[in-house]
C-alpha cells in the first residue's frame, strides 16, 4: 500500500496516542463501502437515479420521492472477511466472520386527496439507518521461523539481535551512543521503563541477582559458580517462530432523516440531514513462540508472547445531503452533493506485553491509557446518475462519484498544532480526488420475480507517486428478489478483492524498534457478503 511513513503505525511514539493520526486514519474515516438493502447491494448500490429504494436516500435523497406508498424494511447480513499474508515465501491466513446490519428504516409518502398529474404530486419523509462500513477483519503474518540470535559481544549484549526479546534484554541494559560507546543504564526491575519493563513484569526478563541491573530473558539460561559469579548463554538453539498480527473490529454507519418532493412525476428533490457513527478497535500484536522448545527446557518457559499496541477511536458527526432526480421516461437522470461530515473523535492508545507459559499462566503488563479528543472533517462528495428504466420488465443504472480526500483536515481545541499542520499538509500533498463507477442491471422475467447483478470500481485515494501498490478496490454482486402486493424478500451477495503491501514499523520509539525487515508483507484481502432484506408496503 503506503512506504513506511503513511503504514498503520499506532506504536510510533509508544508514550502518545498523537502518534497513530496518519493517512490511515484518513483513508479509514473516509471509508464508504457496498451496503444497504440487499436490492441496492446486489445492483452495487447504482441508485442515485432510481430511487425508491431506503439505500437510496442515502446515496441520493431525491430518491425518496420515487416512492408511490409508505414502506418498512430491515436488512441482517453475515460478512467473511478472509486474508492472505506473504513476507519471504511465508503464506498464512486468517479470517473473521462478522454478522452486521446493513439497514433498517422506513418511508412515509403523502398525497393529496386528489390524483392529479401537474405541480407537487407527493411528498415524503424518511427515517434509516445504513452501515456505510464495515472493519471487521483478522490479518496473521508469518515472518520468522526457527529465528535464532546472534552472539554475544565484548559488552554483554546480543550483538545481531533478531528477536524483539533479546532486543528488549539488551535495551533493559544500556545502550551505544554516536561514537559507539556503550552507556549501561544500570536500572533495578523497579526503575525499567517502557517495554523493558512489561517484560519483566510478565516474567519474559529476570535480573541476574536480585535488585540487580543485568538481566536475563526466556531465550537465556544461567550457571551459577560458588564465587558468586554468573554466565548467561543462548538456549534458543531451536528458533522461536514470528508473527505479526492484527485484529480490527468496528463500523461505521448513518441515521438519516430525509425530506423529498415529487413535482409533476418529473422533478424529484430531496435533501437529508444526517448523523454519523464511527468505532473502530485495532490490536497489532507482535508474537514471538517457543514451537520447538528450549534446550534445556523448563516447566517455567514461555509458550508465547505478544507485544501489541491497541488502538480505540469512536466518533459521532453530522453531514446534509442534497439531491434531484429528473425522469424523462424511460431515462432518469440524477445528482447529489454530500457536505463534508464534521466528526468529534474520542481516540484511546495503549501497549503491552501479554505472556503465556507453559504452565498456562498468564501475565499481562501494559502502558496507562492515552486519551486524546479531536476533530475531523471529512471530504466532500459530488454524484452523477442515469438509468434507463424499461417499464417493468428492466432496469439499467450508472452511478459516478467524486469525492476530494484533499478536503479532509484534523483540528483540535486542545492545540497541538505542529502534529496537525504536519497531518493536513500531508493530506493535501499526498491524497488526491478519486473517482468511482458503479453499475447495476434489474431484469424481471415474470413480475413478482427479479434478477440483478452489479459491479464497482473505487479509486486508490493516494496519489500515484506516494504508493507502491494502488489501494483501488473491485466489487462483484448478484441477487434475487420476490414481491408481493405488500410484501418483499430480497437476497444479495457481494464479493471484494484487494491487494496491500504493509510495513512494519521499527522506527524509533516503536514497539518494533530494533529489529529489520528486508521486504513489506504483501496482502490479500477477499470479503464475501451475504444480505437479506425484510420489507412491507403501506
Amino acid at each position: 500500500m503506503k512506504r513506511a511513513l503513511y503504514t498503520i503505525m499506532i506504536g510510533c511514539c509508544m508514550a502518545s496516542s498523537l502518534s497513530s493520526q496518519n493517512l490511515d486514519d484518513v483513508v479509514r474515516f473516509n471509508k464508504r463501502e457496498l451496503t444497504g438493502t440487499s436490492r441496492s447491494l446486489a445492483m452495487a448500490n447504482a441508485f442515485g437515479a432510481l430511487g425508491g429504494d431506503l439505500s437510496s436516500l442515502s446515496i441520493n435523497p431525491a430518491g425518496i420521492a420515487v416512492y408511490r406508498s409508505s414502506e418498512f424494511a430491515f436488512t441482517p447480513s453475515i460478512s467473511l472477511n478472509q486474508s492472505t499474508a506473504t513476507y519471504n515465501n511465508f503464506v498464512s491466513k486468517d479470517d473473521k466472520y462478522s454478522f452486521p446490519f446493513n439497514q433498517a428504516g422506513g418511508v412515509t409518502t403523502n398525497r393529496p386527496l386528489r390524483e392529479k398529474d401537474k405541480g407537487l404530486i407527493s411528498t415524503h419523509f424518511g427515517f434509516t439507518y445504513n452501515r456505510t462500513a464495515d472493519f471487521n477483519e483478522n490479518t496473521s503474518m508469518l515472518i520468522g521461523r526457527g529465528v535464532t540470535d546472534g552472539d554475544y559481544n565484548i559488552d554483554g549484549q546480543i550483538s545481531d539481535a533478531r528477536t524483539l526479546l533479546s532486543v528488549i534484554r539488551n535495551e533493559a541494559h544500556g545502550y551505544y551512543d554516536n561514537n559507539g560507546n556503550f552507556i549501561p543504564i544500570n536500572a533495578t526491575p523497579e526503575n525499567l521503563r517502557g517495554r523493558a519493563r512489561w517484560a519483566y513484569d510478565t516474567y519474559m526478563l529476570d535480573p541476574l541477582f536480585e535488585d540487580g541491573t543485568h538481566y536475563f530473558s526466556q531465550y537465556e539460561d544461567v550457571i551459577d559458580y560458588d564465587d558468586g559469579t554468573s554466565t548467561v548463554y543462548n538456549r534458543n538453539v531451536n528458533g522461536i517462530d514470528q508473527y505479526n498480527i492484527i485484529e480490527r473490529d468496528g463500523y461505521s454507519g448513518e441515521y438519516g432523516f430525509t425530506f423529498g418532493a415529487n413535482i409533476s412525476h418529473v422533478l424529484l428533490l430531496g435533501t437529508s440531514v444526517n448523523i454519523q457513527s464511527f468505532r473502530y478497535e485495532q490490536t497489532e500484536s507482535f508474537r514471538e513462540v517457543n514451537v520447538n522448545s528450549f534446550d534445556p527446557s523448563g516447566p517455567k518457559d514461555m509458550d508465547y508472547f505478544d507485544a501489541y499496541n491497541k488502538l480505540n477511536q469512536k466518533g459521532l458527526g453530522i453531514n446534509a445531503k442534497f439531491g434531484m432526480i429528473l425522469n424523462l421516461h424511460p431515462i432518469r437522470l440524477g445528482a447529489s452533493f454530500h457536505t463534508p461530515t464534521f466528526m468529534e473523535v474520542d481516540e484511546e492508545y495503549y501497549s503491552g506485553i501479554d505472556s503465556y507459559l507453559v504452565d498456562f499462566k498468564n501475565y499481562n503488563s501494559s502502558s496507562n491509557v492515552s486519551e486524546f479528543t479531536y476533530s475531523y472533517r471529512t471530504p466532500y462528495r459530488a454524484q452523477g446518475s442515469a438509468a434507463i428504466v424499461l417499464g417493468k420488465f428492466a432496469l439499467l443504472s450508472f452511478d459516478y462519484e467524486m469525492t476530494d480526500h484533499t478536503s479532509s483536515k484534523f483540528t483540535s481545541k486542545d492545540g497541538y498544532a505542529t502534529l496537525f499542520n504536519q497531518i493536513n499538509e500531508d493530506i493535501n500533498n499526498q491524497m488526491k480526488i478519486t473517482h468511482d463507477f458503479k453499475a447495476g442491471i434489474e431484469i424481471r422475467p415474470v413480475p413478482y420475480f427479479a434478477l440483478r447483478a452489479g459491479a464497482a470500481y473505487f479509486d486508490s485515494p493516494i496519489k500515484d507517486e506516494f504508493v507502491d501498490l494502488e489501494l483501488t478496490k473491485w466489487m462483484g454482486t448478484t441477487g434475487i428478489g420476490i414481491r408481493s402486493k405488500n410484501f418483499f424478500f430480497d437476497v444479495a451477495y457481494a464479493y471484494k478483492f484487494n491487494e496491500d503491501n504493509y510495513y512494519l514499523n521499527t522506527s524509533e520509539g516503536a514497539m518494533l524498534e530494533g529489529l529489520s525487515f528486508n521486504e513489506p508483507i504483501a496482502l490479500e484481502y477477499r470479503n464475501h457478503q451475504a444480505s437479506f432484506t425484510f420489507g412491507w408496503k403501506f
